[in-house]
């Protein structure tokens, strides 16, 4: 669960990155972006190192989703949000990390 925003911070990018890494051992990885991280759901936002990790998590087969909450509060239109990040609403949020075995939180 990544929260910080993408801009003047590494956070977001090692939050990221760490995801990917979680790959490598049989774990079932969801990335969820919140609050000021589902910026990172807008293509561009964060530069080439964002883009890079989210395209790996794509190829991975990895659910990346974004708080819908969050993107009504920043104005993020859902149109700018593309087809394979998930849109999710606090209940489904809140389901997803009940179910969760772990939950590391960026």
């Amino acid at each position: 669960m990544a929260r910080r925003s993408p801009t003047n911070t590494r956070h977001s990018a090692e939050a990221l990155r760490q995801s990917i890494g979680l790959t490598l051992a049989p774990n079932d990885v969801t990335v969820i972006l919140m609050d000021s991280a589902a910026w990172l759901a807008v293509p561009g936002v964060g530069g080439d190192e964002i883009q890079k990790h989210l395209d790996t998590l794509k190829l991975l087969k990895v659910t990346v989703a974004a708080e819908e909450d969050a993107l009504a509060r920043y104005g993020v239109p859902r149109e700018e949000v593309p087809p394979h990040i998930v849109i999710l609403g606090p209940e489904k949020i809140g389901e997803t990390l009940a179910a969760a075995e772990a939950v590391i939180a960026f």
